[in-house]
């Protein structure tokens, strides 16, 4: 059993883990303390060997980054009768595996009894999330599940438990909570928030955010991270998919401090063979990529200038970038506040994100050039209370509309699914087409009508599967998160080419069937009485078919285009009309 794991009460928790927050700040000060003054606190048995196992975890942490690597049999030869905890610690884990695989919705019922797993939202290298609810308080949560590979790391238990528990008094309504936490077998998780709505990243892709919108989130970013900063509790990964925009419009910061239960705060160690860092090299600040000690807050404020400078342009601040204003038509004096986010040497940036978010209200509030200086909140209460009442309402209508997007873009996939799936059936008959054509000449050789019949209906079941699989193609090359111009014009190449699809395939069935009426074994249609007659009938029908067809789409106007959606299909004409019912909320 890990040491974690004993029964502790949770003051005596408590108190290990003030114990180790304050060894922690005497490394970060280059005031080092050693593990054997700390110990000779008053404890019970148990918690010496908890406080003894955290504290030997974090000293070669803050030795190695001094280059001064420990060995295990120097913890042995200082804590002799302590042979059990040292070795506890500093086995070996097992190896890591190669890649991270979501455990089933199946597996997770039974492992967590308690909840209804109702689907796997997304995964990545820091782990999966699963929507669930909690039957007993009828509350709809999140479910992150941590690599497995984490199981039989003892150092790894240590500091989950210990960053857990700081993460979960995090109480903000720009934060997601976390609910509950700890270990099923050898899976570690969380249970927290969930968050109806969609992720920053989302939103940008879109590139429809903005500038105003941008100013209304960034302000409770900053509340997020001075709230956690005030508790000693570091981000690390200020990123666009960690922060969520609900459907009510509130703006949530999402993994608060998981990059640091998952790795080393200042190196950044890889996770699992999927090589995902901990942190995102372009939203790192200079001194997390350089591997710095005493990374701190300052660090998410780097972060945060870097989502906002993308935010505000659609662009990264790589290299030799151009301040926000020479890209985009916005006040010039938030080049300073977004510039001054993003030096590089710490000490030269915002000291605290409380200050980023009074300049931005400011300049949201007022054009007067003279007030762009930063104020302490206390200095500007009513007219920060005033803006942020205003802010918060634009933030409300933004996200509302942004999320409506969203749910309106899926009602135009959901409404292109009958077609595709039509179109898979249309595969499969263009396969029994070529089946029936190819049996048909390739048994008869003797036979040339059988032969020349059978060829047409093989090329036809080609012609048959290649147009089904354009559609496909195209149904499936529509990016939904791009601007409407851009989906809409997707959207008329596929109702293009279904339309020719349409053409070669149906119009030609006019003549087309008596070639397959031979393939079946009919050869009667090939009398000439039957023949001629046929033939006539179907050139006739075939000339005319295409003459009025090409005639009602080729006038122009709104008859042909209405023309064209109803040859195009309930499903495509659905997805236009839910494009033509975001265009008239006008949302982009």
């Amino acid at each position: 059993m890990n040491i974690r794991h004993k029964n502790l009460p949770i003051s005596a928790l408590e108190r290990i883990d003030d114990l180790c927050l304050a060894f922690e700040q005497k490394w970060q000060t280059n005031q080092p303390v050693s593990i054997e003054s700390v110990l000779t606190e008053n404890l019970s048995p148990a918690e010496r060997d908890v406080l003894l196992a955290e504290l030997v975890v974090l000293e070669i942490d803050y030795r190695r980054r001094l280059g001064n690597n420990a060995t295990k049999q120097e913890y042995l030869d200082r804590f002799p009768g302590d042979v059990a905890v040292i070795n506890e610690v500093l086995r070996e884990s097992s190896p890591a595996k190669r890649g991270f695989e979501p455990p089933s919705v199946g597996r997770l019922a039974s492992m967590f009894p308690s909840l209804e797993i109702i689907e796997h939202i997304g995964a990545g290298g820091m782990g999966a999330v699963y929507k669930a609810r909690q039957a007993g308080l009828d509350r709809v949560v999140a479910l992150k599940i941590l690599p497995e590979e984490f199981g039989q790391d003892v150092k790894f238990a240590l500091r989950f438990t210990r960053e857990a528990r700081t993460l979960a008094k995090l109480s903000h309504p720009n934060i997601v909570s976390v609910y509950e936490f700890g270990r099923v077998d050898d899976i570690y998780y969380f249970l927290m928030e969930y968050v109806e709505g969609t992720t920053l990243r989302e939103v940008v892709r879109t590139g429809q955010l903005t500038p105003r919108q941008a100013l209304a989130i960034v302000p409770n970013l900053c509340d997020a991270l001075q709230y956690a900063h005030d508790k000693a509790v570091v981000h690390r990964d200020i990123k666009p998919e960690n922060i969520l925009l609900a459907v009510d419009g509130t703006v949530k910061i999402a993994d608060f401090g998981l990059s640091r239960i998952l790795g080393d705060e200042d190196h950044q160690d890889v996770l699992t063979a999927t090589h995902q860092v901990m942190g995102t090299p372009r939203y790192m600040a200079p001194e997390q990529l350089e591997g710095a000690r005493g990374v701190d807050h300052r660090a998410d404020i780097y972060s945060l200038g870097v989502v906002f400078y993308e935010m505000l342009t659609g662009e990264l601040p790589i290299g030799r970038f151009a301040a926000p204003s020479k890209k985009v038509n916005i006040d010039v004096r938030l080049d300073e506040v977004v510039l001054r986010s993003l030096e590089k040497e710490p000490q030269r940036r915002y000291q605290r994100a409380s200050q980023i978010k009074s300049d931005v209200q400011i300049i949201s509030s007022t054009g007067d050039p003279a007030l762009a200086q930063t104020v302490e909140l206390e200095e500007n209460r009513h007219e920060e209370a005033r803006t942020t009442e205003a802010n918060l309402a634009h933030q409300e209508l933004a996200g509302r509309l942004l999320l409506t997007r969203r749910q309106l873009m899926e009602h135009v996939e959901k409404a292109l699914q009958p077609l595709f799936r039509g179109q898979l059936i249309q595969v499969f008959v263009g396969i029994v087409l070529v089946a029936l054509g190819a049996q048909c000449w390739a048994r008869s050789m003797w036979s040339v009508n059988r032969v020349v019949n059978g060829a047409i209906v093989h090329a036809y079941g080609v012609v048959v599967i290649s147009q089904a699989i354009l559609v496909c193609t195209r149904i499936r090359q529509i990016d939904y998160s791009k601007p409407l111009s851009e989906i809409r014009s997707k959207l008329d190449s596929l109702r293009a080419g279904y339309l020719r699809a349409g053409v070669i395939i149906g119009f030609i069935w006019w003549l087309m069937w008596i070639p397959v009426t031979v393939a079946i074994g009919f050869d009667a249609v090939l009398h000439p009485n039957s023949l001629y007659v046929s033939l006539a009938v179907g050139v006739v029908g075939f000339v005319a078919s295409v003459w009025l067809y090409v005639r009602v789409l080729t006038r122009g106007g709104a008859s042909a285009e209405s023309w064209k959606r109803r040859f195009s299909g309930t499903s495509i004409a659905a997805a236009y009309l839910a494009l033509d019912e975001i265009e008239s909320a006008k949302i982009r």
